[in-house]
């Protein structure tokens, strides 16, 4: 008795068609993907001008109430660059200072 003979080119052409499948699936997310990673960079770049515009409107001389009164909001992104100074402190923490108790033992040391 003769065993069945398969058809390979059949066999093969399934093989491939399963695997075609995939990989549209997959150009279909790459593509995805990378239309998400352009609108973040544009996002980016419309808020880094939004955020340029507002700083030149405000040396220019307005101000953020008068903007905001026009409907001109602050930019919620700060613009790049060193951070604003914030309020000078003697050295001393306000934690340390207010605090009349004995003062915990630091994290991870026996006490007792």
């Amino acid at each position: 008795m003769a065993t069945p003979k398969l058809d390979t080119d059949r066999i093969q052409a399934a093989a491939r068609a399963l695997l075609d499948d995939k990989v549209k699936a997959v150009r279909v997310l790459a593509q995805a993907r990378q239309a998400r990673e352009d609108a973040r960079a544009a996002l980016e770049q419309a808020e880094r001008a939004d955020t340029a515009a507002y700083t030149a409107a405000l040396r220019d001389g307005w101000t953020a109430d008068e903007l905001k009164r026009v409907g001109l909001d602050a930019p919620t992104k700060r613009a790049p660059g060193r951070p604003r100074s914030t309020a000078k402190t003697d050295g001393r923490s306000t934690a340390a200072t207010s605090s009349p108790g004995p003062q915990s033992a630091p994290a991870g040391t026996a006490t007792g």
